[in-house]
């Protein structure tokens, strides 16, 4: 039924980068993103560098790109400097100067996160972009965190958004967020979920998931990547904008305006709330036309699509 999803160990490894840096010697969050393999992975270094020292990695060796201590917002700054003083590192006000006299960029060369751009632009390559058929039921899937648990939900409705049947999954968590990355965080709850609603008789016939289609830097996003796997229409419902071009100002409830990348139009911003505004792009086997036309209809009466708004508030349930 589905393709198969191999997450790498990304906090684990950027901790093996980390304690590669030798004492006397300091990096950037940006060459760290870079040994990655994607420059805007440094936000995800950033975001998970106290968990890193408490797993016991040399932080104090991460400064900014301007040599100042890298923990200032994390942690005790002075600390971190006086560790790398104690080392041999020349301090100056608040940085590590000349920083380019201690850049140490010796790190092993398999950068995980572009093996991962390698499988999106694969996935890409395999999408197909053709009307939406004829609708009676969507299933709407969403996923909830706490605490460290994760449960994917599935809400079976007809094509008017009432609920008909769910079914949950929980499962173990292991790979990080990731701009840009968010499949290997949250598809395999998505598969199981889907598999479980097979197995029970609950197959709809189109997927809404919490997530971009194409509107994706490789065209590749969570709702591709989960079309392609499962070989189902799937369209790509997003709160934010993760790319390309769009002008919002001044649009009314139920206008929508295309997301260009490119020359190409690849989803639509839709309007659905005062303060609102979705993100609407075709997964696998749709297209932004009658994405939107689907999306559009489902939000009549509210700022989200029911399945999608069903699947969040029972994935919250089953975590409270």
């Amino acid at each position: 039924m589905a393709g198969e999803l191999s997450a790498p160990d990304l906090v684990g490894y950027a901790e093996r980068l980390i304690r590669s840096v030798p004492p006397g010697r300091v990096t950037t969050f940006r060459a760290l993103a870079d040994a990655l393999g994607d420059r805007s992975a440094a936000r995800f270094v950033g975001a998970w560098i106290a968990e890193l020292e408490a797993r016991g990695a040399p932080v104090h060796r991460v400064v900014y790109a301007s040599g100042e201590a890298g923990r200032s917002e994390f942690g005790d700054s002075a600390a971190a400097l006086a560790q790398l003083r104690a080392e041999g590192v020349r301090i100056v006000g608040q940085g590590v100067e000349p920083l380019e006299a201690y850049f140490f960029w010796d790190f092993p060369d398999d950068r995980p996160l572009a093996r991962l751009r390698e499988e999106q632009e694969e996935i890409a390559a395999r999408v197909q972009l053709e009307p939406l058929g004829e609708i009676e039921s969507i299933a709407g899937l969403d996923i909830g965190f706490r605490d460290g648990r994760a449960v994917g939900v599935y809400c079976l409705c007809g094509s008017d958004g009432e609920l008909l049947d769910y079914v949950w999954v929980e499962e173990e968590v292991r790979f990080p967020y990731v701009s840009g990355y968010l499949s290997w965080r949250e598809l395999p709850l998505h598969l199981a979920a889907v598999r479980r609603a097979h197995q029970a008789g609950l197959a709809a016939d189109v997927l809404l998931v919490d997530g971009n289609g194409i509107l994706h830097p490789r065209r590749a996003g969570i709702a591709s990547h989960l079309g392609v796997f499962v070989d189902h229409p799937t369209v790509g419902v997003a709160k934010r904008r993760l790319c390309g071009e769009v002008n919002t100002a001044g649009m009314v409830l139920g206008e929508w305006r295309p997301v260009v990348m490119g020359d190409e139009t690849v989803a639509g911003a839709l309007r659905t709330g005062r303060n609102q505004t979705l993100f609407v792009s075709p997964g696998h086997r749709a297209d932004v036309t009658t994405s939107l036309a689907l999306v559009s209809d489902l939000t009549r009466g509210g700022v989200h699509p029911p399945p999608i708004r069903w699947a969040h508030e029972l994935a919250a349930e089953a975590l409270a």
